[in-house]
């Protein structure tokens, strides 16, 4: 490898990307739906947030900032780096690059001092403080560039889903790979949020190309690179790990394509030239992962240890859902983020893509590398998926494309032999696929949250105060020009005893259901209910988003498949813990204030 050789990665990469255009009639529609479906309303719940990761993020960000515009010194950048819940990795850079806009325009626009004082926040009902200190074009525009941000790297997951498929097969392959993960209703919420995840995937799939081509044309710097890559997804989230074993993968499948049999390849592996180039590689990933964390940078490693090393094992046992077979966690994640046909398809593709390859694994046959290292990474994440207690949607994010690639291909190849049944299968697929997609994408443009803040301000008195029993204010649907009276977390904040209403959603509900894994009492459940029934001379004035049958959650039952279909019908079903929360979980009931306020009323929060 010589430093011009790396100096012509970037040229060489954007040659490509335009041949690639010009070449495939069908790719530039392909990715401009993307840009469509991905950046549709992207700005819901602004200046609220989508996640507590959206919001713990950019918050992460602004405090930095702020510290140094404060006090700027060395000692100012630390503690604004460090302060934060979790050190989390190289978001933080990507998050200071989209927000150093808002930075400039608040010096313009004299709000910069704002930023300035926001010092090191309290958490008190999820930094709420913080959030009133700021101006709401702050937040409204952090969030929005974010996420903008996001959509860029969304569209970039699809064209380098695209460029696997066809340096892996074909160009049709490649095409329809990338149609279906624009079509994957999971893919498009995490496109709808700020958070790691999706640079995580971006180069996750980058570091599977470049490996990919390593195997094919043998070219050392590619698997460097691939390894560089594979450090900087794993810098933006911890388990984009597989990405380490993939690459290792590389090493004998190129040795195999000098016609030997895998015992041979593997002991090629020692030689001193590839030995240096598997040392090279490695190195190249652990820079990056250790470059990664700010706060390494900034003088805290015993941070970087603890979050590298400590928390994934936490987090494995960590409960953030009810006890289930971890088979349910899979199905219950895959329903929601594919549909029920695709989902039927994509376990079909996986399982013919097996099938197809264990010839070339027993000979020497090698033109299915690309099919082998896609089903190693696949393997290895729902390996490491299936240790843990509990995962949600946006954990089973890097396998969306995974799964996309190989149902394509084997569509293609089945196209290639039988036509007539192939394209028929094909249409079904992506109009039932396309239109789960749509319709889920769709709600964002009237989610019960925003519709609920619309209500409040047309409806409330500016000096208004709504209570709400919630730890944090993301999970609320409390304009930011009205005041919040936290039951639950009232220290610095302060609540009112009689407020002018009180907001009740989705997850005050759970109080209702019996035998909950984690909202469960009988005094919380009596008077949510009371509530309901409107005594304290509270009444209903306004719901939004479906109403559960007798404001009772009707979530499936852990263990219980049947229960689960209708999460592949029903785009936008109910969450559980950090996920982005969707229609079903904004459900809202705003009750207005119409006497006195009883003695008796005492919220048990």
């Amino acid at each position: 490898m010589t430093r011009s050789r790396l100096r012509d990665l970037p040229g060489q990469a954007r040659r490509r990307v335009l041949a690639d255009l010009r070449e495939d009639p069908y790719l530039p529609y392909v990715l401009l739906l993307a840009v469509v479906l991905c950046g549709f309303w992207i700005w819901h719940r602004a200046p609220n947030f989508a996640t507590r990761d959206e919001k713990s993020r950019i918050l992460d960000v602004l405090v930095a900032y702020g510290r140094v515009l404060e006090e700027p010194s060395l000692a100012a950048l630390r503690e604004g780096v460090t302060w934060s819940r979790v050190p989390f990795g190289a978001t933080f850079y990507l998050f200071g690059l989209a927000l150093l806009p808002v930075v400039l325009a608040a010096a313009v626009l004299g709000d910069l001092e704002a930023v300035a004082a926001l010092g090191v926040p309290s958490y008190e009902f999820g930094f709420y403080a913080a959030w009133q200190s700021v101006p709401a074009w702050i937040w409204t525009w952090s969030i929005v560039l974010v996420r903008l941000a996001n959509v860029a790297l969304s569209v970039g997951c699809v064209y380098l889903t695209y460029r696997i498929g066809a340096a892996a097969f074909d160009r049709r392959t490649g095409d329809l790979a990338a149609l279906l993960l624009t079509l994957t209703f999971g893919f498009l919420t995490i496109a709808h949020e700020g958070g790691e995840d999706m640079p995580a995937l971006f180069f996750v799939l980058l570091a599977l190309y470049l490996a990919l081509r390593y195997v094919q044309i043998g070219d050392e710097t590619l698997v460097l690179v691939a390894g560089a890559a594979g450090g900087v997804a794993i810098a933006f989230k911890l388990t984009a790990v597989p990405v380490v074993p993939l690459i290792g993968l590389a090493f004998p499948l190129r040795a195999r394509r000098a016609d030997r049999p895998w015992h041979a390849a593997l002991a090629s592996l020692a030689e001193p030239g590839t030995l240096r180039t598997i040392v090279a590689s490695a190195l190249a990933g652990l820079l990056c992962i250790v470059l990664g964390f700010p706060t390494a940078l900034v003088g805290a490693p015993d941070l970087v240890l603890e979050r590298v090393f400590v928390d994934p094992v936490a987090r494995a046992t960590h409960t953030t859902g009810p006890d289930a077979p971890i088979w349910w966690w899979f199905l219950r994640g895959y329903l929601s983020a594919l549909s029920i046909p695709l989902l039927v398809a994509g376990i079909g593709g996986v399982l013919a893509s097996v099938l197809a390859i264990i010839p070339g694994l027993r000979g020497r046959e090698n033109g299915r590398d690309g099919a082998l290292l896609v089903l190693a990474l696949l393997g290895t994440y729902l390996l490491l998926f299936s240790q843990w207690h509990d995962f949600r949607v946006h954990h089973l994010l890097p396998t969306f494309p995974l799964v996309a690639l190989l149902l394509a291909d084997r569509l293609t190849a089945l196209e290639a032999s039988r036509p007539a049944i192939a394209r028929p299968l094909m249409a079904v697929l992506l109009v039932t696929a396309g239109g789960y997609a749509v319709v889920g994408v769709g709600g964002y443009a009237d989610m019960p949250r925003d519709q609920a803040e619309d209500w409040l301000l047309e409806n409330a008195e500016p000096d208004a105060t709504v209570e709400t029993y919630r730890v944090d204010f993301q999970d609320t649907a409390i304009p930011y020009e009205l005041s919040a009276s936290p039951v639950a977390q009232p220290e610095g904040i302060g609540t009112d005893p009689c407020p002018d209403y009180i907001q009740l959603g989705y997850r005050d509900l759970l109080y209702l259901v019996d035998d909950t894994y984690y909202r469960n009492g009988a005094r919380q459940h009596r008077y949510i209910r009371s509530l309901l029934e409107e005594e304290y001379n509270y009444e209903i004035v306004a719901e939004f988003g479906p109403r559960p049958p007798n404001y009772v959650p009707d979530r499936a039952e852990p263990g219980s498949a049947r229960d689960l279909l209708r999460y592949g019908v029903v785009p936008q079903t109910d969450q559980y813990a950090d996920e982005q929360e969707l229609a079903a979980n904004q459900y809202t009931i705003v009750l207005e204030r119409t006497g006195s306020c009883p003695a008796d009323r005492d919220p048990p929060f």
